[in-house]
């Protein structure tokens, strides 16, 4: 048996993730079924659900014209470059709210950002609606009040703030 190289040693992982067997690996690859298993020990076959998934779509596409297979792809192909703009968009919005949490006098800059990402999905085609719409009120300005008990010595009987 052939001592294996490294690009043997990705190609047996990959395909183990794809979903053959480690027997079938140590003959394609001509190696010991013990050296497969190593080398695939806690290694999860996580693509066969893509390879699934890319059979029932090839399935879906059988028929079809060239024309509207290419068409279809390209419509793929733009709702992941809109999907990766929203997400990018949210991460950046994300970094800046934190920012904006301690900094912020009113809320309504943080609805306005929440807003514009809502309609930036919108437009992308991402989402289909805008998120529940957000009402800010002064209570909700103003935050927390901060409550001072009294606290009475019975010794003393002298009041005392306590904090």
């Amino acid at each position: 048996m052939a001592r294996l190289t490294d690009q043997d040693r990705e190609a047996i992982l990959t395909d183990w993730k794809l979903g053959d067997t480690q027997n079938h690996l140590a003959k394609k690859y001509n190696c010991s079924p013990a050296t497969v298993n190593k080398l695939c020990k806690g290694v999860i076959q996580d693509s066969r659900e893509i390879v699934n998934t890319q059979m029932a779509v090839n399935r879906a596409l059988e028929g079809k014209s060239e024309y509207e297979v290419n068409k279809i792809a390209d419509k793929v192909n733009t709702k992941l470059r809109h999907e990766e703009l929203i997400n990018g968009n949210a991460m950046l919005l994300a970094g800046k709210l934190k920012t904006m949490a301690e900094q912020i006098d009113t809320p309504n800059d943080l609805k306005t950002l929440a807003e514009a990402n809502d309609k930036l999905a919108i437009t992308l085609k991402v989402a289909d609606r805008h998120a529940p719409k957000i009402d800010i009120t002064q209570q909700q300005q103003v935050g927390l009040a901060i409550q001072r008990k009294v606290i009475v010595n019975p010794s003393s009987e002298k009041d005392k703030i306590g904090g």
